[in-house]
């Protein structure tokens, strides 16, 4: 996959994609995100380190009526950029974003790999339109395959990009 320097680049990715993941922590989901990532040769060893040192130090649950988390680490440790996302076989609690030790029940885990720092920000604010669509939960728990759901999410995306 090449690489630009546009958030564009930042598509949802099958490879980086996991249905149903069974989790007992925020560690566990972001462990498992990790793995994929670096088998598929998207990040750099140091990546699940930073993921679970970044999530420790910057929560990312986002209280959404339908609880989400975005975890990212920083730009260093990603090789090539994309969106992973994981629907949870079971909500598992993460820390809130900005929060004071409070928690939200994710049900589901996108995790945002970018290259260049600005697309951090940008895909931020992408993913926050996503979850304000009405129905977005079910079109992702419809999937049974990564594949499957890499598509409905490009396709929330995009439906999110014209509100």
């Amino acid at each position: 996959m090449s690489d630009t320097s546009s958030t564009a680049a930042v598509v949802p990715r099958a490879d980086l994609s996991i249905v149903g993941l069974v989790a007992e922590s925020s560690a566990d989901v972001l462990s498992a995100f990790a793995a994929q990532a670096l088998s598929v040769g998207a990040v750099h060893p140091t990546y699940e380190a930073a993921l679970l040192e970044r999530e420790s130090a910057f929560p990312t649950g986002l209280p959404t009526i339908i609880p989400v988390a975005i975890p990212h680490a920083d730009v260093e440790h990603a090789i090539e950029s994309g969106l992973g996302i994981a629907t949870l076989a079971k909500p598992v609690e993460f820390g809130e974003m900005g929060g004071a030790d409070t928690t939200v029940s994710a049900h589901v885990a996108v995790l945002i790999l970018v290259t260049e720092p600005h697309a951090q920000t940008e895909m931020l604010t992408q993913l926050i339109g996503v979850f304000q669509l009405d129905g977005w939960h079910d079109k992702l728990s419809a999937a049974t395959t990564p594949e499957q759901l890499a598509e409905n999410f490009a396709e929330l995306l995009k439906s999110a990009g014209q509100q």
